[in-house]
């Protein structure tokens, strides 16, 4: 027997060391928002991967809010890889609806239930299991293998960004977002977040009103919420509809550039016409577009609707990006089926599966772009399933775990190479 199928052979008989190990990760109540409750689980993860012979780092890529990391030296000569996924978990809405509670988890009909159980603490805890099964039989790898447990990204918070400028790096990377339950991979898209600003620079009774909107009223005036709305939100609808029409990938579906509003809020007085209205919002952008071209668009669109307003003309919108850079932001990623790491990876599920890796067909929000940003080959490939992201009784399917876990191993002997 080689050294490949014994590896194999026992990732498949110690499945139950996986799924306890995921059941572990879950039971840390890790939702963001609110976040600041990473610090416990990721200080376990440390400790289960200085136990694997890694070096550990633990350190706040926000304050009080750590990544783990651990990286696995290996004996020299292979190629190294960071394999990669975050430690919170979609915020808490409906949790009374759950079977049970969503941090209890369970077994049933061939799936694992829990909360992050697909979103994205299986991936996690593949990575810690596969060390386990390597150091049990004793194979020692050429290549480096770091493992990163990341903070933030449900909110686009830089856990990832921060694991990168700490110094990490590698010849690939894999992020183990949810594919198709670990059948595919995609690219992804990028995430602008803005805030738009009318403001009035006079503030008007309500008995003004009357005033500045019937005929021969003689009075100049405008409410800030209704310009919002009836002008400025459907100018951004008009430009998401025109983006949905013409801008294409050819690996996702169409209609992946939309912009979404996502707050509003002026107003509050009963007696005071709304001199101030504030919206918030997200502009998805396609790989191979530039952040600066995308946010010129919107400009434009806001600029031309508001030339075409009386009040607006003369006391126009302000746009403000990145109010928070620290929050929500996500790079576009494009993937190259033809980077050697990639066709690594699809060779190991071919031959694990006998299937082909799927590719494309979604247009994900993950953190992959912030490795391609950074010089690093990588790719979005995880047993999850992104149905069940966010969803009430997320779970995983068993099956899926099993081909992943035997997928990432066999590539990580193919890839950093199987030491003497």
């Amino acid at each position: 027997m080689t050294t490949i199928d014994r590896v194999l052979k026992e990732v498949q008989k110690r499945q139950g060391e996986l799924h306890e190990i995921l059941m572990s990760l879950i039971r840390f109540r890790t939702p963001n928002p609110p976040g600041g409750n990473e610090r416990e689980a990721q200080l376990w993860i440390a400790a289960q991967l200085k136990e694997l012979g890694c070096k550990v780092e633990v350190f706040d890529a926000l304050p009080g809010r750590p990544d783990a990391v651990g990286k696995l030296p290996g004996s020299g000569g292979g190629r190294s890889v960071i394999l990669s996924g975050h430690i919170d978990v979609f915020e808490d809405r409906m949790n009374e609806k759950w079977r049970r509670d969503p941090y209890e988890p369970y077994i049933d009909g061939g799936a694992l239930f829990g909360k992050g159980s697909t979103d994205m603490k299986g991936a996690l805890a593949t990575y810690i299991f596969l060390l386990s099964c390597f150091r049990q039989i004793g194979v020692r790898l050429k290549g480096d293998v770091t493992i990163a447990s990341v903070m933030g990204e449900e909110c686009g918070e830089p856990g990832t960004k921060r694991l990168i400028e700490k110094g990490y790096k590698a010849d690939f990377a894999v992020v183990g977002e949810p594919t198709y339950g670990g059948t595919g991979t995609y690219p992804a898209v990028g995430i602008i977040n803005g805030r738009l600003t009318l403001e009035s620079p006079y503030t008007l009774h309500l008995q003004e009103r009357r005033f500045f909107l019937q005929a021969g009223g003689g009075r100049e005036g405008a409410n800030c919420i209704e310009k919002m709305a009836q002008v400025i939100i459907p100018a951004l609808n008009e430009l998401e509809k025109q983006w949905s029409i013409f801008k294409k990938h050819p690996l996702m579906p169409p209609g992946q550039a939309m912009i979404n509003v996502f707050s509003i809020s002026g107003g509050g007085n009963t007696f005071i016409i709304p001199d101030r209205c504030t919206i918030d919002f997200s502009v998805y952008c396609l790989p191979g577009e530039t952040k600066e071209a995308v946010q010129k668009e919107v400009v434009d669109q806001v600029n031309r609707a508001a030339q075409a307003d009386f009040w607006l003309r003369k006391y126009p919108p302000r746009i403000d990006w990145e109010t928070n850079p620290d929050q929500y932001q996500f790079i576009p990623f494009d993937l190259d089926v033809n980077q050697a790491g990639v066709k690594t990876m699809m060779e190991a599920y071919k031959q694990v599966s006998g299937k082909e890796l799927v590719v494309g067909g979604r247009g994900g929000i993950v953190d992959t772009g912030w490795f391609a940003q950074a010089g690093i080959p990588a790719m979005t490939y995880g047993p999850g399933d992104a149905y069940w992201a966010h969803r009430i009784d997320e779970r995983i399917e068993l099956s899926a775990l099993a081909t992943y876990s035997k997928t990432i191993a066999l590539f990580l002997m193919n890839w950093c190479g199987i030491a003497e």
